[in-house]
């Protein structure tokens, strides 16, 4: 088994630390509101208009934390 030098090692867990990060940061705001709208539309029968609505604002928030994380 090849091992990498502590400092790689190190640097490499942080790199995907900080990609993981941000896909669950960017994934689940947008999973979230159309699963949320989805079943907004179903109990009031507005269909589609909730789940479109509740899609873009998760949209809007996962993108809004995806600038703020890289931005700091």
């Amino acid at each position: 088994m090849i091992s990498m030098p502590k400092k790689r090692k190190s640097d490499f867990i942080s790199g995907l630390n900080t990609v993981g990060r941000v896909a669950f940061g960017l994934i689940v705001p947008i999973f979230v509101g159309f699963f949320l709208g989805d079943y907004l539309d179903k109990r009031f029968s507005t269909e589609p208009w909730l789940t479109l609505f509740f899609l873009m604002l998760g949209i809007v928030i996962g993108f809004a934390g995806l600038y703020k994380s890289l931005n700091s």
